[in-house]
């Protein structure tokens, strides 16, 4: 009985490794994103928020490596070409999707948050404070 559950355990640990090792070469962001640190995304109007997204996080993700992009307060119209994923180092935003336009379905991200805007998402973002982030674009 223990060695028929001994190669019971190591058949279920290896089809979880090969799982996990498959999924994550298909889309290796989404993985990172949706597995680490047991963190459950909001997600508002199509756009997935991450809060005061851990250390652990970061490091998955590779945000160091990321371009940085800064803004003062200013209000402006985006469209988004390309998925991006965004982590913000500082300041807060409000956020008007297209198509969601009252003022009760807006919604503000800010410090600390890694933020996933889909491609071709069209919004008006009002940068409240200024900002500091690392971006990366999803690759076509």
């Amino acid at each position: 009985m223990g060695n028929q559950f001994l190669k019971l355990t190591l058949l279920l640990v290896t089809v979880c490794v090969c799982v996990s090792f498959i999924t994550t070469k298909l889309n290796p962001k989404e993985t990172i994103i949706s597995l680490s640190d047991s963190a459950i995304p909001s997600e508002i109007h199509g756009v997935k928020i991450f809060r005061q997204a851990s250390d652990t996080k970061l490091s998955q993700l590779g945000v160091s490596s990321w371009p940085k992009w800064e803004g003062t307060p200013s209000k402006f119209p985006w469209k988004f070409k390309k998925t991006e994923t965004m982590y913000f180092l500082e300041g807060k935003i409000k956020v008007n999707v297209d198509g969601y336009d009252q003022e009760e379905e807006s919604f503000e991200i800010g410090k600390g948050d890694v933020v996933v805007f889909p491609k071709d998402m069209k919004c008006v973002w009002e940068i409240i404070e200024d900002v500091k982030k690392h971006y990366s674009l999803e690759e076509e």
